[in-house]
């Protein structure tokens, strides 16, 4: 079963404590009340339908396993989008096997345009939560290069160009052909540029994907396991979509991806939190005005 990496539904699982205990001692942790709250992940994409997909947030101390995964689920809510013109749409629910989870909302008719506006708004069972998004200019793109660094492997770069008079956020996805995979946000997928007079085309590293968080339900070895992420392999073709986002979607998914990061260091600890824009919940509702993918095709 191929796994989509959803930016949220991994982050809300709770962090698993290793507990040190004496030889006759015994923890016991009480769990206090918790009061679940809609989780939204959600984007819209310029000249592509809106996805979203919807989850109970869970407490920390809850034991997973499928069924409560399952439980978690959103698949009855009414969701519906609305344009800055007034024109709206109620999202219909798709099930795709191919992915995890395998329920997303989608538009049917409304599509992302650059510089729109699209507001959110989730009904479901006496719940409302909204939020609102907008889709800047697209990038402007250069080529994107492979940079060998020996017969095998090599680094992949992308030309982007920086604005002339304010910052420019940027979110990337790649797709790997060797991997196997879908689109997936890059090992580093945000980035800012500053602003550039005149405007000037900047070389952007654009790293793999890290493995799924949902890993273990497809135990299957994929071609880079234990490759360093910043690596290509020369024969294999990459997709990359870079698109440009606004400042509180920047903020946003920047908050979960340095938060992921520190979760895999047993270190480091997160006092910022997660940045959220959703009113009444919580997660991200992100529009992307997505440039053309380029594509690098590997050889032999």
């Amino acid at each position: 079963m191929k796994t989509r990496h959803h930016i949220l539904y991994g982050l809300m699982a709770p962090l698993i404590a290793v507990l040190t205990l004496a030889c006759t001692s015994e923890i016991e942790l009480d769990q206090p009340y918790y009061e679940p709250k809609i989780v939204v992940d959600g984007y819209i994409e310029t000249g592509q339908f809106a996805h979203v997909y919807l989850t109970w947030s869970s407490p920390f101390l809850t034991q997973y396993d499928s069924a409560s995964i399952r439980a978690t689920f959103i698949n009855n809510a009414t969701l519906t989008l609305t344009t800055a013109t007034g024109d709206s749409e109620v999202m219909t629910l798709f099930r795709n096997n191919a992915f995890f989870p395998p329920f997303v909302y989608r538009t049917t008719r409304l599509k992302g345009e650059e510089g729109g506006t699209y507001t959110l708004t989730v009904n479901y069972k006496g719940k409302q939560v909204t939020a609102t998004t907008t889709l800047p200019a697209v990038p402007t793109l250069g080529d994107l290069i492979m940079e060998p660094v020996s017969d095998t492997t090599g680094y992949l770069l992308a030309e982007v160009q920086a604005a002339a008079t304010q910052p420019t956020y940027l979110f990337i996805q790649t797709k790997s052909q060797l991997a196997n995979d879908n689109y997936h946000p890059s090992r580093i997928p945000v980035m800012l540029l500053e602003p550039s007079d005149p405007p000037l085309m900047k070389r952007l590293s654009v790293f793999r994907s890290p493995a799924t968080n949902l890993r273990l339900l497809d135990t299957l070895s994929t071609f880079y396991d234990e490759w360093p992420f910043q690596l290509f392999a020369l024969e294999d073709t990459v997709m990359v979509k870079i698109g440009a986002i606004d400042e509180t979607s920047f903020d946003i998914l920047k908050s979960l991806f340095v938060d992921q990061a520190i979760r895999n260091n047993p270190f480091a600890f997160n006092t910022a939190g997660i940045v959220t824009n959703i009113q009444g919940g919580i997660g991200r509702w992100t529009g992307i005005a997505t440039a053309p993918a380029r594509l690098y095709i590997g050889h032999p």
